[in-house]
């Protein structure tokens, strides 16, 4: 598999970039690898340049490119620089693996939507299957992806994308390591997103949201997560693809809980 990198410009008309934190020094950063080739390569970037660098730990810095060489290109420090793009409350997407490159669309775009985390998740009613030998490679493009994503549209950390689980051993990490889970299903009887969500007095500390396959869930599962106290939502009167739904699931949230207090934005 090809491993992509996207480079995303600022509106200042600086390049945006996430780096690991042993190619950062005092007021030097070493840019490597397939960053230093798409920097150098695509975007056509020359010395003196500017650069926002972020160290996926929630700090950026304002850099310029001092040098260019055949492996690797430098840049210089300046200070460090406020953003704010981070949501207050960690959002995790559990996303059934679809057809073509279904998932890729749902952590790029949820990505830019605001996801923190990214589970990609077999059902009984998925209509494919990643060979275990595969889902090495498949996670490194996946967080490729994510990343590419996350400089493109202004994020401070990259979201993180856990290996694929089976439904049941989403339903017992969800338990663990999330304060709220609910499951998106088109099923009139359910409840609204916003129903559920108005039900916290404030932002719960995490929310995590199953979305189906293309097939949607089976009977069994919705069973299974019933017993587990996950409660079933949905997005509004249209059927959405699989695809489409994080996306709009993460915008609601976002739009709920924040739209009206800025100010809480870390």
């Amino acid at each position: 598999y090809l491993v992509v990198t996207i480079l995303g410009r600022c509106r200042e008309g600086a390049v945006r970039l996430f780096l690991p934190p042993e190619q950062f020094s005092t007021d030097t950063a070493l840019i490597t690898d397939t960053d230093h080739l798409h920097l150098v390569r695509v975007l056509r970037a020359r010395v003196g340049e500017d650069l926002t660098l972020l160290d996926n730990s929630g700090n950026a810095y304002h850099a310029t490119i001092t040098q260019i060489e055949k492996h690797t290109t430098t840049a210089h420090i300046h200070h460090a620089v406020t953003l704010n793009s981070e949501p207050q409350l960690s959002l995790v997407v559990a996303q059934a693996l679809g057809k073509g490159d279904k998932f890729e669309q749902a952590v790029q775009h949820g990505t830019e939507a605001g996801g923190t985390l990214f589970i990609p998740l077999t059902t009984e009613r998925c209509v494919v299957e990643v060979p275990h030998a595969k889902r090495e490679a498949r996670l490194l493009r996946w967080q490729a992806i994510a990343k590419g994503a996350a400089e493109q549209s202004g994020r401070l950390r990259i979201p993180r994308i856990l290996p694929v689980m089976s439904f049941s051993q989403f339903l017992e990490w969800s338990a663990r390591e999330t304060a709220a889970t609910s499951l998106l299903d088109v099923a009139p009887s359910t409840q609204s997103l916003h129903t559920y969500l108005s039900r916290f007095p404030t932002p719960p500390d995490s929310l995590a949201m199953a979305i189906g396959p293309e097939g949607g869930w089976s009977n069994t599962e919705v069973s299974r997560a019933k017993e587990a106290n996950i409660e079933r939502v949905n997005l509004g009167g249209r059927i959405l693809r699989t695809e489409t739904a994080a996306l709009v699931a993460l915008s609601q949230v976002l739009y709920h809980f924040e739209a009206y207090r800025p100010e809480q934005r870390a």
